[in-house]
């Protein structure tokens, strides 16, 4: 019983950390896209980024991704919500569409 345990632990162990590996590759990707969309000079100019939630069929992908950017140069920063959608092409996925949900100034 103790080795199954032992055994189990380890598994879940290293399904943590394979899937904390995937989300921060993804993360990073969504991330740069978000960056590219929204036309940032920097995807640094992202502070903290969050996906909330991830829905996908055949044709189409999308995030559900909470965020707060910041220009280095200006005092305000801003939260947003949004849901990127990306559409399978050819094997591939690729970035359509950003649909802001939300959107306010922090200080």
């Amino acid at each position: 019983m103790e080795g199954l345990m032992k055994w189990l632990i380890m598994m879940l162990s290293l399904a943590m950390i394979v899937g904390s590996a995937f989300q921060g590759w993804e993360g990073e990707q969504v991330k740069s896209d978000l960056a590219g969309l929204l036309k940032f000079q920097s995807p640094s100019h992202i502070t903290e980024f969050f996906i909330n939630d991830k829905r996908e069929d055949t044709r189409q992908r999308v995030y559900s991704v909470t965020f707060t950017m910041q220009d280095p140069k200006a005092a305000a920063a801003y939260k947003a919500e949004a849901d990127m959608i990306y559409n399978k092409v050819g094997s591939a996925w690729e970035i359509g569409d950003v649909g802001l949900k939300s959107f306010e100034k922090i200080d």
